[in-house]
């Protein structure tokens, strides 16, 4: 699903942001990506979302080499890709079932299509007793549940979330990411991004280490070293 090949990234300022990295990720496979702050994490997240374009090397998502891709090409990886941050991003003048339902707007899909899909969205995510509700009357961890069902609303191939549990309790980052292991397990890959060693290490998931933008670490629990 993922292939970065020598991937680097030096910004306008001359920072690295990435140092020739390179790895692979299967499909239907749930991974993470830690390291300390400025290790490359988000810029490695800004590259699959082609946010950012890499200053050297080779990424492909799904056979699609996104480095060199045009805004037609990268549109319809956008429509493959579900994102998750940190801070929700969610819309405060609308309603969780509009904020879900954005993405299916902004490709088109006709409006009974829509509601079937936000409706079945926030019951993967155990929200659909507040479709109704405006995202400040709920609660942090209940706003990143919303913002995984905007996620997913449209049915991506791949998921990517930075630092998802960031700002949620240890109760509500473990039940945050067990919904991340059922997306896994239903065939959809899933890449977080988190610098929560405690809780990366209870998943006993992949594990991708970067340090000043070098992959210094693939840890996969159950092989050998």
């Amino acid at each position: 699903m993922i292939r970065f090949d020598q991937v680097s990234k030096r910004f306008a300022n001359g920072q690295e942001g990435l140092r020739q990295v390179s790895f692979q990720i299967a499909a239907g496979e749930m991974s993470f990506v830690t390291g300390h702050s400025g290790a490359g994490k988000t810029t490695l997240i800004k590259l699959l979302a082609v946010l950012e374009r890499p200053t050297q090397g080779q990424i492909e998502v799904a056979g699609v080499a996104l480095a060199a891709a045009r805004r037609r090409a990268i549109a319809a990886h956008r429509r493959r890709l579900g994102l998750v941050f940190q801070d929700y991003r969610l819309l405060a003048d609308l309603t969780v079932f509009e904020n879900v339902a954005l993405p299916l707007h902004i490709v088109g899909f006709a409006a009974d299509a829509v509601g079937k899909r936000v409706r079945a969205a926030l019951h993967q995510v155990g929200l659909h007793a507040v479709e109704d509700r405006l995202p400040a009357t709920l609660s942090g961890g209940e706003q990143q549940r919303v913002g995984i069902a905007r996620a997913i609303v449209h049915k991506p191939a791949l998921i990517v979330a930075d630092e998802p549990t960031g700002n949620l309790d240890p109760q509500l980052a473990s039940e945050i990411m067990q919904l991340f292991v059922t997306l896994a397990a239903s065939g959809t890959t899933v890449l977080v991004a988190s610098h929560d060693l405690h809780l990366i290490q209870r998943m006993k998931k992949r594990v991708l280490v970067l340090d000043k933008g070098a992959l210094i670490d693939d840890f996969r629990p159950g092989v050998g070293r």
